[in-house]
């Protein structure tokens, strides 16, 4: 095997429901080794859960609740053959690859995982393909213990950007004589670390390069991380918002008296808790955004990049505050022609009332004085 170490980035945890760190070992190891192709299993300094945690994509709703360790290591191999390496897509550029090695590290801010090559011998073009392969083979695979569990996925896993590590000198130094070298292009970024090797009697190997590399950028992919996830709450709450408010349009667009008097009586209510929501929206972006420069002038007030603090940026940056904004504007609209209609339902009332009070007091006057 060459000097040169290739490896993708994600968030790849299996959807284990525990009580505490016991049962959630147990789970775990019960499910990846019910896995023929996994094995060299470990666990390390799993000592806490966090029983909040809360993952997933924009698109995906009331989300449930999960169980994942604050601190601690994930690691296995698993080998998957070309036949069905093929089948899952997403081409490596090398056609030799079979073993990988997954290698997830737990925090309390958020888990990562790295997924890199034991047995290539040739380049590899497209690291972060890895990731991809993994993942689709671990939840089919997980699909098939009972009972069945999924992963829980983060995206973007994979992270978005191939990764190389060699011997040599980057163009930006890191630490601990770790540089490395970006090259932005279409699709996915191309980082290359290097480690410098020192005189013979402190050499060290690609292999240990790879595992120090590991421990120096994973606070930063961490973040990045945390950030996805507060992003795709704000996702969420955004998504929430514009459906509520879409379905409150859509109450004007209905004829007939009985949606009449359902806008005039019943659909205040519905426009109070839309318009809460658009408050909480805007709350939530506003706490969003504190949270992030706090982070990030805490993540590099004293260290440097490891080459992702634009991603990190970018993704804190993202607060779908045009939709809100379009979403308030519907309730906005409603809110008009909710009053106009209370209004118009209040003059007919009272005219209707008059009529009505009109009628009998004449027939009263007509009995008195017949």
């Amino acid at each position: 095997m060459s000097d040169i170490r290739y490896f993708g980035v994600g968030c790849l945890i299996p959807r284990i429901s525990a009580e505490n760190v016991d049962e959630w070992l147990k789970k775990t190891k019960k499910h990846l080794e019910a896995i023929p192709s996994v094995h060299q299993l470990s666990f390390t300094g799993i000592t806490d859960i966090n029983y909040s945690w809360r993952g997933g994509e924009i698109g995906q709703l009331g989300d449930e609740k999960l169980n994942i360790p604050e601190a601690g290591t994930l690691s296995f191999k698993v080998h998957i053959p070309t036949r069905l390496r093929t089948k899952l897509g997403a081409p490596l550029g090398s056609d030799d690859v079979e073993d990988f090695y997954v290698f997830t590290f737990f925090s309390h801010v958020h888990p990562v995982t790295y997924v890199s090559f034991l047995d290539s011998t040739g380049e590899v073009r497209a690291p972060a393909a890895a990731v991809i392969i993994v993942r689709e083979f671990l939840n089919a695979e997980l699909q098939k213990t009972e009972p069945k569990v999924d992963l829980i996925r983060i995206g973007p896993t994979p992270f978005h950007a191939d990764f190389f590590l060699s011997p040599g000198n980057g163009v930006i130094d890191i630490m601990d004589g770790f540089s490395y070298s970006r090259k932005k292009q279409p699709g996915y970024d191309r980082i290359e670390y290097f480690y410098t090797r020192e005189d013979e009697r402190s050499a060290i190997s690609a292999d240990e390069a790879l595992a120090s590399l590991y421990l120096i950028t994973k606070q930063e992919f961490s973040y990045f991380y945390h950030f996805e996830s507060l992003r795709n709450a704000r996702g969420r709450a955004m998504a929430e918002l514009y459906m509520d408010a879409a379905r409150l349009a859509e109450r004007f667009k209905k004829k007939g008296i009985k949606h009449y008097l359902y806008r005039a009586f019943a659909l205040g209510h519905r426009l109070q808790s839309a318009q809460l929501e658009a408050i909480s929206a805007r709350m939530l972006v506003t706490w969003h955004k504190r949270n992030a420069k706090e982070n990030l002038d805490r993540l590099y007030g004293s260290t440097e990049s490891v080459g992702i603090k634009e991603h990190l940026e970018k993704v804190s940056e993202e607060d779908f505050i045009e939709d809100i904004e379009a979403s308030e504007k519907i309730l906005e609209i409603i809110e008009g022609r909710h009053s106009q209609e209370v209004q118009r339902f209040a003059t007919i009332s009272f005219s209707l009332l008059g009529v009505i009070v009109g009628a009998v007091l004449t027939a009263a006057f007509r009995g008195w004085w017949g």
